[in-house]
């Protein structure tokens, strides 16, 4: 190590909103479910090796199934990987994954090791990539989405797992829930889902390993647990909103790729079923903007990059995105 703990907990101070912003911002829709979600983690991170830590969770407003910790208890957890989990048990076997990821400074091994890879920005729906902004985006965002997307080694990902199973373990949650995260992380990499390929499975790369090493430590770790709770109606509870929006946001992922493509009369299609069905997502709006903008309709294009900035005033990418149009006006 050449950092300090200290020094983890500056860098996750000074990271964690520039890692948010890069990658979609927060779920602002429903509070509820990051309340959820950061009560679940903070159960975990208080019996952790590090509780001391200035743990934070929030939930990401990103389609890409993805969960990540930067150092000193800095996690997110997106969207994309909530609607793919099935119970409170999961969600743990998740979040304590992150947890030991932070408490046992991988981070900043990482660091050490010179690991980093240039970060795919994701889910903010920009089309720069033919102007000089492209170095806004990434500029103060630079470090903590390097983290953010990094590729854990196999030592640090077999010791996440085992340990985050202690922490399981001990907050009373049902191990198996651990067992089948990684199950189904392995079935679905096998299936070559690109969005996984691209997100979770690109820094946490799931193998059989990692499935049977995980039944060892339920036989382990059994008579230590303290209960055997699965929270499945608890879980869909908080994700019951989510849920009903879920055919909105792959309307809205089907008119970015739409868009992606030159497809611009089927992206709007897309957009505006998006709108319809939850109108108050600034997501949609900016990405409406974005092809209103590509159909040569700066006019019509600064109404929806309004919108998106008066609904959620704490992306940016949504006032640049305003900021390119009114250039063009």
């Amino acid at each position: 190590m050449f950092t300090s703990t200290s020094d983890d907990i500056e860098i996750g101070k000074t990271q964690y909103k520039p890692a948010q912003q890069s990658q979609g911002g927060l779920y602002y829709l429903d509070p509820k479910l990051t309340n959820y979600v950061s009560a679940v983690g903070k159960k975990l991170a208080a019996i952790s090796d590090q509780p001391s830590l200035p743990y934070e969770f929030v939930v990401l407003n990103n389609s890409v199934p993805n969960a990540w910790a930067l150092p000193s208890g800095k996690i997110a957890i997106n969207r994309g990987l909530l609607v793919q989990l099935e119970n409170g048990a999961q969600l743990a076997a998740v979040l304590s994954h992150e947890i030991v990821h932070a408490a046992a400074r991988h981070g900043a091994q990482r660091m050490r090791d010179n690991m980093f890879i240039q970060a795919g920005i994701a889910g903010l729906g920009l089309t720069l990539s033919d102007n000089d902004y492209r170095s806004l985006i990434i500029g103060g965002a630079s470090l903590g989405a390097q983290l953010t997307v990094a590729k854990y080694g196999r030592d640090h990902e077999l010791e996440s797992d085992k340990f985050g199973m202690k922490y399981m373990a001990q907050a009373g949650y049902d191990l198996q829930g651990a067992v089948d995260l990684q199950t189904l992380f392995v079935k679905l990499s096998r299936g070559n889902k690109n969005s996984w390929i691209d997100g979770l499975f690109a820094s946490h790369p799931p193998s059989p390993e990692r499935v049977a090493e995980n039944k060892k430590h339920l036989l382990k770790l059994q008579n230590q647990a303290s209960g055997a709770f699965i929270g499945h109606t608890e879980y869909q509870d908080a994700l019951s909103n989510l849920r009903k929006q879920q055919p909105a946001y792959e309307l809205a992922d089907n008119a970015s790729q739409a868009l992606y493509n030159k497809q611009v009369s089927q992206a709007l299609s897309h957009i505006n079923q998006a709108i319809a069905l939850v109108p108050n997502e600034a997501l949609f709006h900016s990405i409406k903007g974005l092809i209103l903008d590509q159909q040569g309709r700066p006019e019509l294009a600064i109404k929806e990059h309004n919108r998106a900035t008066a609904l959620y005033p704490h992306q940016f990418s949504y006032f640049l995105n305003r900021a390119n149009t009114q250039l063009a006006l």
